[in-house]
């Protein structure tokens, strides 16, 4: 019996080579993604915005005679900003992708999951809650996080969060992209805190995860009959993991001081430039 597994938000670059490790293990793949024609030959491709109700429906048809091993959900979006000047908008962009779009996902595709099937969604270490100014994002991953392990014991579904730390891809570069607007609203109160983040954007995309290692990762829990419900990847996702045996008060305080000191080196840094 063919082994099939749906990969959602398929272009992104940890999907693309998620696939690519998926391929060597037997698995027959459907992938969809806003902009289709852009992942491996012999991938049954479909065109899917996760944000569109419409899509679902029409997919919905389309997948009904299949039944799926795994479903693995890499869609996904990063809004940053202070909390103060968080426009409602750009809050509902954020949860219409990386919250609502998994509700969606849960609700028109995983009752096509096979008996003993799994959903998994790649999350991140933003779901711990101790990056500020990246509120929007962490809410959603967050929230994403608690909706998916209350609908495993509702239904008695296996599901798997996947947290890794700040992977080197695209994806960060076109958070630059996509919070342009709020950064040219920022106010001159948080001006070197808008400078902090584009500059670590960039860093991330060169210099964090490598995405082939996290990828391979991603495909080695596939193929576990029984993983666990959250995986932690990359030293940096493990450390945030540690956050949540810390009192919050002193957490605070620590996230307070380690942001000084990191404004005050990218200062320096760019007055030595």
């Amino acid at each position: 019996m063919d082994k099939n597994i749906l990969v959602i938000g398929s272009n992104s670059e940890l999907a693309r080579n998620t696939i690519k490790e998926l391929k060597n293990k037997n698995y027959k793949i459907y992938a969809t993604s806003r902009r289709i024609g852009m992942i491996e030959e012999n991938v049954s491709e479909f065109h899917l915005d996760v944000t569109s109700e419409y899509d679902f429906i029409y997919l919905k048809e389309r997948f009904s005679a299949i039944k799926f091993d795994t479903i693995i959900n890499f869609a996904g979006i990063a809004i940053a900003s202070a909390v103060e000047e968080l426009e409602e908008t750009e809050l509902k962009k954020q949860l219409d992708v990386n919250l609502f779009g998994l509700l969606r996902i849960i609700k028109h595709f995983c009752p096509f999951l096979k008996e003993n099937g799994k959903l998994i969604n790649i999350s991140s270490m933003a779901s711990y809650g101790v990056f500020p100014f990246l509120s929007p994002y962490e809410l959603s991953k967050a929230s994403a996080d608690i909706l998916l392990n209350s609908y495993s014991i509702e239904n008695n579904v296996k599901v798997v969060s996947i947290r890794p730390g700040a992977v080197a891809t695209k994806f960060w570069e076109n958070s630059i992209e996509l919070n342009q607007n709020n950064f040219n609203n920022t106010s001159e109160k948080y001006k070197k805190e808008k400078e902090f983040l584009v500059q670590n954007a960039e860093y991330n995309s060169l210099k964090a995860n490598n995405p082939f290692l996290v990828a391979k990762k991603i495909a080695s829990i596939v193929e576990l009959k029984n993983p666990r419900s959250v995986y932690n990847i990359g030293i940096d996702a493990k450390i945030a993991k540690l956050s949540r045996f810390v009192p919050q008060d002193i957490l605070n305080k620590l996230i307070k001081t380690i942001l000084k000191i990191r404004l005050h080196k990218n200062q320096n840094g760019k007055s030595n430039k």
